[in-house]
């Protein structure tokens, strides 16, 4: 049996101490919810959804959708990677689905890159549909800090 130590309480034990991102530690969770209401929209469109603060560290995104139709996806990135939050995931066919990066989602997510991802700058997250055209209401939540 081991006895180990996570990165943030190394550092605290740490000779002299090293400092902990307070995004880590002691920081209020925030939150940037909003909704968009999909009308045929095609495949392979993007919506821009968030937009957060330059600084912000992301905790978790969360999607809850109507039933947007057979055969499609939805995946939740940036600018610079279409899927760090959430990998394209579907089918949307029933309404109440939920994808989270923490859990609780309906379909395995393998999109880990945007756990605890901090910005570097003020950065628009955007949800890019797939498969077939979408009908319905996408409401969206990420939680960070800052």
């Amino acid at each position: 049996m081991a006895s180990v130590k996570s990165v943030n309480i190394t550092n605290l034990d740490a000779s002299p101490s090293v400092m902990i991102d307070s995004n880590n530690s002691s920081s209020p969770i925030m939150v940037w919810h909003d909704t968009y209401e999909a009308s045929s929209l095609a495949s392979g469109s993007d919506i821009t959804i968030g937009r957060i603060p330059a600084g912000a560290t992301i905790h978790d995104v969360i999607l809850k959708c109507d039933a947007l139709g057979g055969s499609s996806t939805l995946k939740v990135g940036d600018s610079d990677d279409d899927n760090r939050y959430l990998e394209a995931v579907g089918t949307w066919n029933a309404a109440g689905q939920v994808q989270s990066m923490l859990g609780g989602s309906t379909a395995a997510n393998t999109a880990v890159a945007g756990l605890g991802y901090k910005l570097s700058a003020a950065t628009d997250l955007i949800i890019t549909t797939g498969g077939a055209s979408i009908t319905g209401t996408i409401y969206f939540w990420v939680h960070y800090s800052m």
